[in-house]
């Protein structure tokens, strides 16, 4: 299979600072717009999003899904949270804890011996709730 060329437009690097400056927060696509806007900088909302969807798909940005109905939301993975290791996402609040445990080694070596599939540990994400956001739910 052919790698992609990853190529950077000025509107992907705009993108890509704002992300880097706000950080650790989540943001849907509206926000990131109101942001960009805040900075009387003008892309259109098309150009984001699939700016959005290729930094996640690079792996510079992490993505919660849509969830019940709510925007999925977007926020910038520093250097230091994209080691070869999982992610478990809040669905909730967004907050990421790296999945550094022994039993992904088991599961991803079952699902090598016995479904003949390779997964790359380093886009593995499970979603669902963190300690905090299980109990208010209850």
């Amino acid at each position: 299979m052919e790698e992609k060329i990853k190529y950077s437009t000025k509107q992907q690097k705009v993108i890509m600072e704002c992300l880097q400056e706000y950080g650790d927060t989540f943001y849907t696509i509206d926000q990131f717009m109101d942001i960009l806007r805040g900075k009387d900088i003008r892309i259109g909302r098309t150009t984001v999003y699939r700016g959005l969807e290729r930094l996640q798909k690079e792996g510079a940005v992490l993505k919660v899904p849509s969830v019940e109905g709510a925007p999925a939301q977007y926020r910038f993975i520093r250097d230091e949270e994209r080691k070869n290791y999982g992610k478990l996402v809040c669905l909730e609040c967004g907050h990421t804890i790296p999945l550094q445990c022994g039993c992904i080694d088991h599961f991803v070596g079952h699902v090598l011996d016995e479904h003949g599939f390779e997964i790359d540990q380093s886009r593995t994400i499970f979603y669902g709730y963190c300690d905090k956001c299980r109990r208010k739910r209850k």
